[in-house]
């Protein structure tokens, strides 16, 4: 058979074409047999050669005009016989006499829902109207501007920021399967226009069997249900039966299914072996996966099938026993745990998503519908792009699952294992990144027990973004450190503000009192109830992001106030798990360390000094102790009466980190800062290597400090301190924070 021959036209970088490059070249009989661009040294050429794909160049400076240079290039691409042409990104409207010459051949991507917002800045015309959804279409190219007949669209949701890199890149991301979709179909002989109405174009399914291999769509006459989460699995099968697909299934499913009044195959059926050893081997047997491996136009395999009496099966809906929430639960045994590891349902589900030219894989409810829609428009056929992203859906589900088992294992038999195997989902997207040109989402360790946005509901506001997020974190890591009421007000991933005390109300005025400059747009957690006098001293200040554990309906009527504020209902507290460990991700690799924590108390405190902090310093040297281990380092907290009083973070100096907490703490109190200063405690998150540091606090008041200790010079910041009769006690623990 000769191959089906296409042409593309580019101007720019080429992303589309390596698309197609990808997609189809050399595959189910398509073959990009020349590319050429206007722009001489466009990226879009440097991928054809790196793909052996002959080039040409034709800019119109090189002609007379446009008509002479559309000629010449129409000329080129007939002496190469070309059934298609592809402009994807050709930044050119062609001449009205090349397009008559190509009629119905010429196809373009165009990224609107067309006839919405046809020529140059689509994105920005969808962008300027406010609509809330736009598209990619793809389309003949007639003699007017986008205004052929279209082929295949698909939506894009305007993202809520309306941010343009954000919808650019989702548009792009559709063009990069619509086009080569769109080839495959055209090459297959499905796409035809409607001889009444030559606007109109049609997608007939190719009936015989041969049109598996045009990547077109494929005809779904039997599928395998197997399903632990039965959620719509009723509903999905009823559609499937009610386009005529017959339904084989397993256990649990086949009853369910069967008490809903739908006609069922037993798997057993299909093998010709019942279900053994109480359920664990069911559908791990060579007809049902040669059924679902066997290449369709591969004669070979199909004659294998034919003497062996194998069914074929083209759509496989399977979720797996679940192993995550078992071992989620407080209790499970280790039996229990590895009762739920599912063996054959990850077996059906790679050998299907691998297969997944021939093959339909679904392993997620919320799949269902859409699976069952494109299959009623197309007579029970689903497209290859469809067929496509179900088995990356699927991929990613097993590897999911194996990421999980793995971790369980892992964390119970090996502190730090030789594979160090996560898997994630993504939780939400975020308003941005660490800047607003940078996209974001936040995604979340599968089947962990809690995280930042576990058992969060968010109360009122705009999306969060990425230093939300970040802070909220943070805030919360440090709030877990207090069981009296407490308040932490985080900016850029530091405290600027923690206290303690009797009342929220007086737990916030202290903390904000520390440095309320730093404050203005911080995120603020609380572990109380906000009431409304609380709620009125908070609406004061610019607040990005408020958590605590409740709030009074006044007090909630009171922050709604500003529009900006997110306000976030934490209506669970949990603490991070004891095994949970610390990662920061490096280039090309992962950082893994035990989390940081606080283990000593009081009583394994040494005082090194010849004076013994007294009662109220012993209070204020542990609160600081907490607070500054969360402080980017080098780390210095001044604390006095339950609060942070000055906080010099993240300095390349020790010393340094002391004057800035000295300096935050006198710019806050203007007047009152020396009796404010006058018996504050200091914590250090490591050792002061000279006495310099320690003697700037004891000079601005400070007569009492906690650090690790561990210096070659020790004994010097201790005579320092006896000096001045302040004490000092080490712990033997350093809490860098990088």
């Amino acid at each position: 058979m000769n191959a089906f021959r296409i042409a593309v036209l580019a101007s720019g970088t080429g992303t589309n074409l390596q698309a197609i490059l990808d997609g189809v070249h050399t595959r189910n009989g398509v073959e990009v047999v020349c590319v050429a661009s206007n722009k001489p040294g466009a990226r879009a050429l440097e991928r054809a050669n790196d793909a052996g794909v002959e080039t040409g160049v034709f800019p119109r400076d090189d002609h007379g005009d446009r008509a002479q240079r559309d000629a010449a290039l129409a000329d080129w691409l007939e002496e190469r016989q070309v059934d298609l042409i592809v402009l994807a990104g050709y930044m050119e409207l062609l001449s009205p006499g090349f397009v008559r010459r190509f009629p119905n051949r010429i196809v373009n991507v165009h990224p609107a829902l067309l006839p919405s917002f046809p020529g140059l800045d689509a994105i920005g015309q969808a962008l300027e109207h406010g609509v809330r959804v736009t598209g990619v279409t793809v389309h003949f190219v007639d003699e007017g501007v986008d205004s052929g007949p279209i082929i295949l669209q698909l939506p894009v949701e305007v993202p809520y920021t309306r941010d343009r890199s954000q919808l650019e890149s989702a548009i792009h991301e559709i063009e990069h399967q619509l086009l080569p979709e769109a080839i495959r179909l055209i090459a297959s002989g499905a796409v035809r226009t409607d001889p009444e109405n030559p606007r109109l174009v049609r997608i007939e399914p190719v009936k015989d069997e041969a049109s598996a291999s045009s990547g077109a769509e494929i005809r779904v006459r039997r599928a395998l249900i197997s399903v632990s989460d039965k959620t719509g699995v009723v509903d999905f099968a009823r559609g499937l039966a009610g386009l005529g697909v017959e339904i084989v299934s397993t256990g649990g499913t086949a009853a369910a299914l069967r008490e809903a009044g739908l006609e069922v195959r037993d798997v057993s059926d299909l093998t010709g072996s019942p279900e053994i050893l109480g359920g664990r081997v069911k559908t791990l047997h060579p007809r049902l996966h040669a059924g679902l491996l066997a290449v369709r136009d591969d004669p070979e395999h199909m004659k294998v099938l034919e003497d062996e009496g194998i069914e074929p099966l083209d759509l496989v809906c399977v979720n797996l026993y679940p192993f995550e929430r078992t071992v989620a639960r407080q209790g499970t045994s280790d039996d229990d745990a590895i009762e739920n590891i599912d063996i054959g349902g990850p077996t059906m589900i790679r050998a299907a998503a691998k297969n997944h030219r021939f093959v339909v894989v679904v392993v997620q409810p919320e799949s269902y519908d859409a699976v069952l829609a494109e299959m009623e428009e197309t007579e029970g056929g689903v497209t290859a792009a469809t067929r496509h992203w179900l088995a990356n859906e699927a991929f990613a589900f097993t590897a999911r699952y194996d990421a999980a088992i793995s971790r369980w294992f892992g964390v119970r038999y090996e502190e730090f294992p030789e594979h160090w195997v996560m898997a994630h989902e993504k939780f939400l997207d975020l308003s941005y990144g660490e800047n607003p040109h940078q996209k974001a989402a936040l995604y979340t360790e599968v089947g962990t027990r809690s995280h930042v946005l576990s058992r969060v509901a968010k109360l009122h506001g705009r999306a969060l973004s990425f230093n939300n997020v970040l802070d909220l974190d943070a805030a919360r890591r440090l709030l877990d450190e207090f069981d009296q009421a407490a308040c932490v007000i985080i900016k850029h991933n530091n405290p600027c503000g923690v206290a303690v005390g009797e009342s929220l109300g007086l737990a916030y005025e202290k903390a904000l009192a520390c440095d309320p400059m730093s404050a203005f747009g911080g995120v603020i957690a609380l572990n109380r109830n906000v009431d409304k006098p609380l709620a009125e001293r908070l609406h004061e200040h610019f607040i990005e992001v408020l958590i605590a554990p409740s709030y009074d309906e006044d007090a909630l009527t009171v922050l709604r106030q500003k529009e900006a504020i997110r306000i976030l209902e934490a209506t669970e507290q949990r603490r991070q798990p004891e095994g949970e460990r610390n990662l920061k991700r490096v280039r090309g690799g992962l950082l893994v360390q035990e989390q940081d924590r606080i283990d000593s108390d009081r009583e394994s405190m040494e005082v090194v000094t010849k004076a013994s902090p007294d009662g109220p310093q012993w209070d204020d040297l542990w609160f600081a102790w907490k607070v500054c281990m969360h402080v980017r380092s080098n780390a210095i907290v001044l604390a006095k009466d339950g609060a942070t009083i000055g906080v010099g973070a993240g300095q390349m100096s020790r010393v340094d980190s002391v004057r800035i907490a000295i300096e935050k703490a006198r710019d806050a109190r203007g007047d009152e800062a020396d009796a404010v200063l006058a018996g504050s405690v200091v914590a250090s998150d490591a050792f002061f290597p000279f006495p310099d540091g320690p003697q700037l606090a004891m000079d601005a008041g400070a007569t009492a400090f906690v650090q690790p200790g561990g210096s070659v010079r020790d004994s010097d910041v201790i005579a320092a301190c006896d000096a001045a009769g302040a004490a000092m006690v080490f712990t033997g623990r350093r809490h860098f924070r990088h």
